[in-house]
């Protein structure tokens, strides 16, 4: 509540987060053979442990009003495939970019005196995966096999959504 403007004095925020694996492996049961993410192994259909993960988020607000922006990075993985583990899928790094703006009507004092109902309201629009980014999943070839075609892998893509809440008191 301090400050020259009180509870109305905008912040600004920034975070970032780096993850590094440096070993991640399963061992199913004793007999078989410890799988290890980090060099060719997975356990799903999504690739292995990527070695780096790296998270920013940057967001402002004033008055009620805000926008938040989060960056998401991961590196490329590599999975062995087939009965002799020869065969090698590669899976891409991928980005992605969330935004999002909102406004907390209860904050503008001057629209909630005009206008009461506007009290307990919050507005939000956000995009998730703003550049509309998607993993990119090749064997030794070099080609995209069908069952990792990106519309496949992430069917959604970028979205576009907005909200409105509105608590009543």
């Amino acid at each position: 509540m301090g400050g020259p403007n009180g509870a109305l004095a905008g912040r600004i925020q920034f975070s970032l987060y780096h993850t590094w694996y440096f070993k991640n492996q399963v061992n199913i049961r004793d007999g078989l053979p410890v799988i290890d993410l980090l060099h060719g192994g997975a356990t799903g259909s999504s690739g292995g442990q990527p070695e780096h993960q790296i998270e920013a988020q940057a967001g402002v607000s004033k008055d009620g009003l805000g926008a938040r922006l989060i960056g998401k990075w991961q590196s490329g993985t590599e999975v062995f495939t087939g009965l002799t583990n020869t065969e090698q899928l590669d899976f891409g790094s991928l980005a992605t970019f969330n935004l999002r703006f909102f406004a907390d009507m209860g904050q503008q004092l001057s629209r909630v005196r005009k206008h009461r109902w506007l009290r307990g309201m919050r507005v939000t629009l956000s995009v998730d995966n703003l550049l509309d980014s998607r993993q990119r999943v090749t064997d030794q070839t070099g080609a995209v096999p069908l069952s990792y075609q990106p519309d496949l892998l992430d069917p959604t893509g970028r979205s576009v959504r907005l909200s409105i809440r509105k608590l009543f008191f």
